[in-house]
């Protein structure tokens, strides 16, 4: 099974100019500056033939950040301000004992949080997350967790809720089984939660965790489950309020086999999108309720090869209804998001892209199919509150049924015991 490449980061900032960085065959970092309509305009490169891995943030005042790890072994942290790139090594890794991978960057306010894997090569199954942050220019390190993995197999996502909590979903290798798990950082006491959170436990192969933080700070899980030598979609969620609040809770979602690359979610207008890639082809599913109830959308056929994962960052797109932390795309002449109405303000349809169309709605836009599928949630609220009232009722009705039944038995006793002291006491009182 194939893995599409961590390597493609698009940065957005807030003049809606776009930004796309890849890392070359030969360690080279190119990006790519894009006009309105996604249609490449310039390309530059940084860290010529040297790079092995990387990843890239861009904050509210529009500063680029790049953590790379050189294949000299320096970790290499860069910021880019109005096109002007800076550098400076924030440490020195040693490749002679240990193999590292999966580095992510995270910026939130004036926290850069670095986090990354590494094993040592005596033993390359175990494997340790480790989290190194800057604040008001000091750098901590601190030990995430360790687990059993596969050799270069430390696939791990991360996402960062409104309390500036960093979620964490990896996948470990537990009794011969593999599992998904949890596990966070509580910004406010500077710490990791000791305990992973197990979110699996069938005995089937596990693949590709990934995580997302929706606006209203809902935790949502997906990966992919061996059965039948299919990979199926599997989904999980963790809710903010209700009675279920702070737990886990696998939801049953349209059966999706078949899936043979990483699932990802976002958020658009207050609906959510699961995008799952198969061989040659792409599909997605949505909810309106945040997560509660899904629906199948469309399927789009095209080659493997034209499906290319891509991580976002854009600070204007954590809005009250929109979050998009990572999205599929096919890299032609231009860029053309799969199932993506609208990036950002400026409205840039893609709509007449066949990724975008949807079944049964082709001649609709999407915000009429959004009206049409609010109006149809109001409806079946309405029509649950009426069922409500009518239980209610029902019960009031049976509840009257009842006390004049009594009232009935209780005439029925006095009618025949006239002679009786409580018949003469009530009569006398007249």
């Amino acid at each position: 099974m194939n893995k599409f490449s961590k390597s493609n980061h698009l940065v957005i900032n807030s003049k809606e100019e776009s930004i796309l960085l890849q890392l070359g065959t030969y360690g080279d970092i190119k990006y790519t500056f894009f006009d309105q309509s996604y249609k490449p305009v310039e390309t530059l490169e940084l860290h010529k033939n040297n790079v092995l891995k990387y990843s890239t943030a861009i904050d509210k005042m529009d500063k680029i950040h790049l953590v790379a790890l050189m294949k000299s072994g320096e970790l290499n942290y860069s910021i880019c301000e109005e096109k002007i790139w800076s550098n400076a090594i924030i440490a020195k890794f040693d490749f002679r004992s240990k193999i590292y991978n999966n580095i992510n960057i995270l910026v939130d306010d004036e926290n850069v949080n670095i986090i990354y894997g590494y094993a040592n090569l005596i033993n390359s199954n175990l494997w340790t997350i480790q989290h190194v942050i800057n604040n008001n220019q000091n750098w901590n390190k601190y030990n995430v967790t360790k687990f059993a993995s596969h050799r270069m197999s430390t696939n791990f996502f991360v996402d960062i809720d409104s309390f500036g909590t960093i979620h964490l979903l990896y996948r470990a290798i537990e009794s011969n089984a593999s599992q998904i798990y949890h596990v966070f950082y509580n910004s406010y006491a500077n710490k990791w939660n000791p305990i992973p959170k197990k979110l699996t436990s069938s005995n089937a192969n596990k693949i590709f965790p990934y995580i997302f933080v929706d606006t209203k700070d809902n935790l949502h899980g997906l990966w992919l489950e061996e059965i039948d030598k299919s990979y199926i979609l599997k989904y999980s969620r963790l809710t903010s309020t209700g009675n279920e609040k702070y737990i886990w809770n696998q939801i049953k979602i349209p059966y999706i086999s078949d899936c043979n690359n990483t699932p990802i979610m976002f958020e658009e207008k207050g609906i959510l999108k699961i995008i799952y890639p198969k061989i040659n082809s792409i599909g997605y599913i949505y909810s309106l309720n945040s997560g509660s109830t899904w629906f199948e959308g469309d399927i789009f056929d095209t080659e493997s090869s034209q499906i290319n994962l891509v991580k976002v960052s854009n600070s204007t797109l954590k809005s009250k209804t929109t979050k998009i932390n990572d999205i599929y795309c096919s890299m032609n002449e231009q860029l053309n998001f799969y199932f993506l109405d609208s990036f950002h303000s400026l409205n840039v349809k893609l709509s007449d892209h066949p990724s975008c169309k949807i079944t049964g709605k082709s001649n609709q836009s999407i915000d009429e199919i959004i009206r049409i599928e609010d109006v149809d949630v109001e409806i079946n609220q309405l029509l649950k509150s009426q069922l409500e009232i009518k239980d209610v009722l029902n019960k009031i009705l049976d509840s009257q049924n009842k006390i004049e039944s009594r009232i009935e038995k209780i005439l029925s006793v006095l009618e025949t015991k006239k002679d009786s002291i409580f018949y003469k006491l009530f009569n006398s009182s007249k």
